[in-house]
């Protein structure tokens, strides 16, 4: 990490596919946090760990927002980033890439470059022969249909885990449905015809580049309160039974009630599609099917890994622990809500807990799930080992979450027929943690005037900061600006007067009855 920041460096604490840990690295970072006397410890996780330039320049660019947000005060605030093996595709305009680096991935498209073939390797060692089969079709992309069974055959051999492997509890952000929800459909619907959807929505994002996304449409719910808007994509009022959703998407396709299996235009699209177009759709395919498989790992590293070294961490420093995930970094700080407690032991909370564009189901923290008859979110009830705030920012204009999430999400023998694919597969970072009670979304601006610790949860709608269209990702990325740094400031501060609170509290509990207090 740069010298030129103030923080307390602390480096990165590395985990590896199944959440192992150096014993002696964890030791080292523990007797640091503990010996330096920083009261203030932001923990960082994202996705973008396609190489060790990768990460730095991420955790850099991270590391400046906060830096400067903080300004003088910085000496009493450390940062501690996560490293673990995840990637992002070079041609999403990650960190450390210049943008004429990232034309040329973009232009490499349906095929694969040869850096980012190397990245895939180096985080899917074990899928070195598929990656190779896959990269090698994508690259030579042939006129005939049997290929696209050959892509589909290896795609499910890359994401796939034997029943009896724990990764297979990783794979959804759900749980107690009556019918358990781990493959996505994606992996089993005709392999054509899923390329065929996703170079539609494709198409659909491109359309949308030449127009003025504007603000969130909403409408009024039917209740007589005309300031309580909402979509139109539910058939209750959902003001309480799963808050405001922000937009429509900018793809009609994951408007549509039922699943991708229920045929409508992807179906009837299927063979008038041009083969050029249909390997378009190909490569998000496979994007999405990666991404499938570092989700999973996601949930992994933070249960197993993350949540119990900060258990130990808060025991052993009496440090204010911040976490902050981005991207897939947010699906692992919240499993990492679920290794907090080892044992059922209370061993240690948060103080705040920042989800920027979690790539997570929007129902993850819901006591139920709306448009089911059983289940609730994979998080439900662990608001509690948060002390501070938990605060989520969402953007209209994240296409990566809005259009490619609720397509790859879906899970094979999916009910929920009544649903459009958006309202029963959405993400964090689209439209906010849903299916909890809690108070309504506020903007950016919005939340410098709250004191975001009163509140159970936080929907911070920042679509004005995080809109970058670029395709297909839109403002997944776009998520860098001094506001962002202030509001992650003003998480970390929400929390110190309810300390203070509480310290003198049980001050006051060791007195003994009669005795005065200057």
């Amino acid at each position: 990490m740069s010298a030129q920041h103030a923080f307390h460096d602390f480096g990165a604490l590395h985990f590896g596919r199944r959440a192992e840990l150096d014993p002696e690295e964890a030791r080292r970072v523990r007797e640091a946090v503990r010996d330096s006397g920083v009261r203030e410890l932001y923990v960082l996780a994202h996705g973008a760990h396609n190489d060790d330039a990768v990460s730095e320049a991420a955790d850099d660019a991270f590391c400046a927002i906060l830096a400067e947000a903080w300004g003088d005060a910085s000496r009493e605030v450390g940062l501690l980033t996560v490293r673990w093996p995840s990637l992002c595709f070079r041609d999403e305009g990650i960190w450390g890439h210049g943008e004429a680096e990232t034309t040329r991935e973009e232009e490499a498209r349906p095929g694969i470059s040869a850096a980012m073939g190397d990245d895939l390797r180096r985080r899917l060692p074990d899928s070195e022969g598929l990656l190779s089969e896959i990269i090698g079709l994508l690259n030579e992309r042939p006129s005939h249909d049997g290929a696209f069974d050959d892509l589909g055959s290896a795609l499910r051999r890359l994401a796939e885990t034997p029943l009896q492997d724990p990764l297979t509890e990783f794979g959804a952000d759900t749980e107690g449905e009556i019918l358990p929800q781990a493959d996505p459909l994606m992996l089993f619907e005709d392999t054509k015809t899923m390329c065929c959807e996703f170079a539609g929505v494709l198409d659909d994002l491109v359309e949308s580049e030449d127009e003025d996304p504007g603000e969130p449409a909403r409408h009024e719910t039917g209740t007589g309160d005309p300031d309580a808007p909402v979509s139109e994509e539910g058939t209750l009022p959902e003001i309480r039974v799963a808050g405001h959703r922000p937009a429509k998407p900018l793809s009609g396709r994951v408007s549509r009630v039922g699943t991708a299996a229920g045929g409508g235009p992807m179906g009837q699209e299927r063979d008038r599609q041009e083969y050029a177009e249909v390997w378009r759709g190909a490569h998000e395919l496979f994007r999405q099917v990666v991404r499938h498989v570092l989700r999973r790992r996601a949930g992994v590293v933070g249960e197993a890994g993350l949540g119990p070294f900060l258990a130990d961490l808060t025991d052993s420093s009496g440090t204010r622990i911040h976490l902050v995930g981005h991207g897939l970094g947010g699906r692992l700080a919240g499993f990492a809500l679920r290794g907090l407690e080892p044992g059922g032991k209370d061993t240690g909370r948060l103080a705040s807990l920042t989800l920027l564009q979690a790539e997570m189901s929007h129902f993850a923290f819901a006591d139920s799930l709306p448009q089911q008859v059983a289940g609730h979110g994979a998080l439900w009830g662990l608001r509690r080992r948060i002390e501070g705030p938990l605060v989520c920012t969402f953007s209209h204009l994240d296409t990566h979450l809005g259009v490619m999430y609720p397509l790859s999400a879906q899970m094979m023998g999916d009910t929920a027929e009544m649903a459009t694919m958006s309202r029963k597969w959405g993400a964090l970072g689209f439209d906010g943690i849903q299916g909890v009670d809690g108070p309504p979304d506020i903007t950016v601006d919005a939340a410098s005037e709250r004191d975001l610790g009163e509140m159970s949860y936080t929907n911070v709608d920042s679509s004005s900061l995080f809109r970058s269209q670029r395709i297909p990702v839109g403002g997944h990325h776009d998520v860098l600006h001094p506001d962002l740094g202030r509001l992650l400031r003003q998480v970390a501060e929400s929390g110190k007067d309810r300390d203070r609170d509480r310290d003198t509290d049980a001050d006051a509990e060791d007195v003994e009855p009669g005795t005065d207090i200057e």
